[in-house]
């Protein structure tokens, strides 16, 4: 790649006298700026981002860390992320942990080497191990507990107690919960605005089921809830991977949603739509969070001195078919195992029979 001193010593001209040309910097006559353009079209020149990100000190990236990308949760907000930086002039560097804090503390280690202006993270299991923030963080989605930090999240408080709500106003008393990872500030609210709409409700507290998102785990949990003593006539699974594995072992074990179990989930990805039933679920603002969370953090880099900002945005309940009015099922009725049927559903697919 041809250099500004290449070009400098094609037109018999300075170094610093061509690169004030190339930056539309004054003092240049406009015959010698015109050379120096053309010689830099002549010969493909493009300016080193690195070199010049130096001189300035500025990168204009920016640090992006999320637990995964095969999740649509984080992938919507990662994309709205990547655009907004984009139409401001910033790339974008990424990096997925796993949920790992090891990952996390690394990712971070590396963003601080590259010199990144500004991070937008989402907080691990254990966010207090990843050391001091030395640069600009807004945490998106989860929170850790860092007041010096500004936060996005989803209502998620709220928007649990309103499936909820929903469930009880069909006539439900029995209804449990399958969760994810206890430490994570997301299911904490999440169990928390569950149980807190049961008790204003004058319901029944919920069993709570909690371990991981996985669809492997709502197929656990599922299994736990209807075999168990006292069967729940509702379930709310708190993510659409954990509704996932919770359905198909409905259907493996021949128990008809909503006829004899209704089904709310938090999330809404677009196979919610074409189930057949169509899922209930508590749609999150997926892209709002990711907006907000760039503006925040453009504004920071821009100079912005405030204190910091906590947001919180607010969802909506999208009623469908996996849940109705409890069916007349006697408390001793169990469900049977369905025979020949695969414990993933027929070629693992979310919109097979599930009444």
């Amino acid at each position: 790649m041809v250099t500004q001193k290449q070009i400098a010593r094609e037109l018999g001209l300075a170094v610093s006298t061509v690169s004030r040309a190339l930056t539309g910097q004054p003092h240049v006559g406009e015959a010698t700026r015109k050379a120096v353009l053309a010689a830099a079209e002549r010969h493909g020149y493009r300016p080193n981002a690195v070199a010049r990100a130096l001189r300035r000190r500025e990168t204009r990236m920016i640090g992006v860390v999320v637990p995964d990308m095969l999740n649509h949760f984080y992938a919507a907000c990662t994309t709205v992320l990547q655009e907004s930086f984009e139409d401001h002039g910033y790339g974008m560097l990424l990096a997925v942990t796993g949920n790992d804090p090891q990952r996390e503390r690394t990712a971070l280690a590396r963003l601080r080497d590259a010199q990144v202006e500004g991070v937008v993270l989402v907080p691990s299991a254990t966010p207090r191990s990843t050391g001091p923030l030395d640069l600009p963080v807004v945490e998106m989605i989860r929170t850790s507990g860092r007041t010096q930090v500004d936060t996005v999240q989803c209502a998620e408080h709220e928007t649990a107690a309103e499936a909820i709500g929903h469930l009880a106003s069909l006539g439900h008393r029995r209804i449990a919960v399958i969760a994810g990872e206890p430490e994570f500030s997301t299911t904490r609210e999440r169990v928390a605005g569950a149980r807190a709409a049961l008790a204003g409700l004058g319901l029944p507290p919920a069993r709570v089921l909690t371990r991981d998102h996985t669809r492997a785990w709502g197929t656990e949990a599922m299994r736990q809830l209807v075999t168990g003593e006292e069967p729940p006539t509702a379930v709310f699974a708190a993510s659409s991977e954990l509704a996932l594995g919770a359905l198909h072992e409905a259907q493996r074990l021949g128990i008809g949603i909503p006829g004899r179990l209704s089904l709310a989930a938090l999330g809404n990805t677009d196979w919610f739509d074409v189930c057949r039933p169509p899922v209930t679920a508590c749609a999150q603002p997926l892209a709002e969070v990711g907006m907000i969370s760039a503006q925040i953090l453009l504004s920071r880099l821009a100079g912005a001195r405030r204190s910091p900002s906590h947001i919180r945005v607010s969802g909506r309940l999208v009623v469908r078919g996996t849940t109705s009015a409890p069916g007349a099922r006697r408390d001793g009725d169990r469900p049977r195992e369905a025979s020949g049927a695969s414990a993933d559903g027929p070629a693992n697919s979310p919109t097979g029979g599930l009444g």
